[in-house]
């Protein structure tokens, strides 16, 4: 076992990890990386962790989606003895005193760099979780909650090296793993694009309105909408596509069959307001903020925007980066941007949530 130093472990979406790694680098100039374990994870040294991890939380960057110390790194020898090595190893890290009794702890383990030359692995992530919370609940009287942990044990291992750290939820951006927040598939569940409202009302903190009109703008097949109904809200849904049958019908639901384009310049005529405008059209991002930046006049002074932005895949002309840029720009003009964030069920695009803006201290 060995000590080390101004380590941490930073994961993102694989093809916006650089533009993670950079939106770190405005809050630490030394940050260097040591290794990539996989795609997207990466081990990367820092002048000061415990700074770094504050002001991530302070500033939320979009594309970083986990942030984990590394405080201690033992030798692996991919055999039972490693999971002994690795619960005294946890019990032996320098900041294990947070863990006191009543406090809510979750044990997070990822594999990674799988080598079938050395065997298989004689253990799996949900073992270690299972033995290691064991132990620590025996030894400081903390209360394992998977769901909602105050402080995060923690623990990344490869074929060889085990890297170890304690941290609250509120450091690491997120109480899940890696920031992979998953959920779970449910018969009433329509599309998988579910997910991503899901994680959107979760990492924004934002609770849908239980009454009132929702804008749904790329409705189809019905996803999001479902989840607006399922709120108590009364929605229209705007795709010129079908709606899934099994909303059929449903009383507080309107399918209009077009485009959002001729929608919006409609509600605009009838003067129609919105408690609550979402957007996960398949369109340019800059186009999806021109067309809402119009439909701004239809959501009512509290009414809140949550968007998913299209982004393009980088290549020698293109730059995503510029084009979300761009889009948020667009955004502003009409809006106060909350927070934009690259989540977990994001492919190549990002997740805004928006609001009209603040004049006179009075929305």
């Amino acid at each position: 076992m060995s000590r080390v130093e101004n380590l941490c472990i930073v994961t993102a979406q694989a093809e916006f990890n650089q533009a993670a790694l950079d939106e770190l680098e405005l809050l630490d100039k030394q940050l260097e990386v040591v290794e990539e374990f996989a795609p997207g994870i990466t081990l990367c040294r820092v002048s000061d962790v415990p700074q770094l991890m504050y002001k991530a939380s302070q500033k939320l960057p979009v594309f970083v989606r986990h942030i984990a110390p590394v405080q201690t790194a033992i030798d692996l020898n991919n055999d039972q003895q490693d999971l002994g090595n690795l619960a005294l190893a946890t019990i032996e890290l320098p900041g294990i005193t947070q863990l006191e009794r009543g406090v809510h702890f979750s044990v997070q383990t990822r594999l990674v760099q799988t080598d079938t030359r050395l065997g298989e692995r004689p253990f799996s992530s949900g073992q270690i979780n299972q033995a290691l919370a064991e132990a620590l609940i025996e030894e400081t009287g903390a209360i394992e909650d998977i769901k909602k942990p105050e402080v995060i044990v923690s623990i990344l291992c490869t074929m060889t090296r085990g890297y170890l750290g304690i941290s609250t939820a509120e450091e690491n951006l997120s109480s899940w793993p890696g920031g992979s927040r998953h959920f779970a598939n449910k018969p009433e569940q329509i599309s998988r694009a579910e997910f991503k409202l899901l994680e959107a009302t979760e990492v924004f903190g934002v609770i849908l309105p239980s009454s009132g009109q929702a804008l749904d703008l790329g409705a189809a097949p019905g996803g999001w909408t479902r989840l607006l109904l399922e709120a108590g809200l009364q929605v229209i849904a705007v795709d010129p596509a079908n709606m899934d049958q099994r909303l059929k019908n449903h009383k507080r639901l309107e399918h209009y069959r077009g485009y959002a384009e001729n929608f919006i310049e409609e509600a605009i005529d009838r003067k129609a307001r919105f408690d609550i405008l979402v957007n996960d059209m398949r369109m340019d991002a800059r186009d999806a903020a021109r067309l809402l930046v119009r439909a701004a006049i239809c959501l009512r002074p509290d009414g809140i925007v949550i968007s998913v932005l299209k982004l393009p895949h980088a290549t020698e002309r293109i730059d995503p980066l510029l084009t979300l840029k761009e889009a948020l720009r667009i955004l502003q003009r009409n809006y106060d941007i909350v927070q934009a964030h690259q989540m977990f069920h994001n492919r190549q695009e990002v997740t805004v949530v928006a609001a009209q803006p603040i004049i006179k201290g009075r929305r």
